[in-house]
């Protein structure tokens, strides 16, 4: 499985299905190594990757991640390992805890993550499969923003799948891994060289992020400070985190993490402009500017 090539990762519950099809082609078309999708309130991400993967003949599909609050091990593993059956070194499973105000809003108990995601990571493992199984079990992947979940992340799977780090913590995360674990790096982006208009935008982005526990502190731990995020944001974290300006500044910060050790970069390309549904949807324009073909 060749991850080399960057990816694209798309917020695929603000699409149509005719949308999705159509993106995850051009995705391949335009020599994109893989389609990534998170799991939120909206689709299943097992029956989403089935779809790009039956769509498409070559990309690689990503969940970004699949929600181990919302299933059982033993289902987790069985839709991964059929995927893997099914489309041969396509398919990546990428688990995380998310968060626990967003899990109180589906009144799910969010308790002691690490130690949760450790014995899942066991029972997954261990659970039964009668169907022919896939020639290897599918690359598992953890959304680590902690310490703990990056210790847990080298220790029971192939790696992690990191979103808002600086090439910096790439490389401190490849130092703490090991060279044999995957980095699968989600860069979010914005083809736009206007910094007002780039800054702007970017802070409607990082706004959300800003009011998660888990992130402020992933945040502190990479250098940035209470002051870093007042008002949306400080010019230092937004340029930190989210890579703006014309097409060779994007593929330089792309660039920065493979050279501090990331095995993939995923580009998250959002709009510097139009309604929050349009900014939504990625970037056209960037995705073809950007192409590795």
């Amino acid at each position: 499985m060749n991850l080399k090539t960057p990816g694209i990762f798309s917020l695929t519950d603000s699409m149509t299905g005719s949308q999705i099809t159509e993106l995850a082609r051009k995705v391949e078309k335009l020599g994109y190594s893989a389609f990534w999708f998170p799991e939120a309130f909206g689709r299943d991400p097992f029956t989403l990757a089935a779809h790009v993967l039956s769509v498409t003949d070559q990309l690689i599909a990503g969940t970004g991640i699949a929600n181990v609050w919302k299933r059982e091990a033993i289902t987790m593993i069985g839709a991964a390992r059929t995927l893997a059956e099914l489309f041969p070194e396509r398919f990546i499973l990428g688990i995380g805890v998310s968060h626990g105000p967003m899990m109180e809003q589906l009144g799910i108990k969010y308790a002691k993550p690490v130690s949760f995601m450790r014995d899942y990571l066991q029972r997954m493992k261990s659970a039964p499969y009668m169907a022919p199984r896939p020639k290897s079990d599918p690359p598992i992947v953890i959304a680590a923003l902690m310490p703990k979940m990056l210790q847990l992340a080298a220790s029971g799977t192939h790696g992690t799948f990191p979103v808002y780090t600086t090439p910096a913590r790439t490389a401190e995360m490849h130092e703490s891994l090991g060279p044999d674990k995957w980095i699968c790096v989600q860069q979010v982006a914005m083809l736009e060289k206007d910094p007002a208009k780039a800054r702007r935008a970017a802070r409607a982005v990082l706004a959300f992020y800003l009011t998660l526990p888990n992130y402020l502190q992933s945040f502190r731990n990479q250098g940035f400070g209470d002051a870093d995020f007042a008002d949306g944001g400080s010019d230092r974290i937004i340029d930190a985190l989210i890579a703006w300006g014309d097409e060779q500044a994007i593929r330089d910060r792309v660039a920065a993490h493979y050279a501090a050790g990331a095995t993939h970069v995923c580009l998250t390309l959002v709009r510097s402009e139009g309604s929050s549904r349009e900014r939504a949807m990625p970037d056209k324009r960037a995705l073809e500017a950007l192409a590795p073909a």
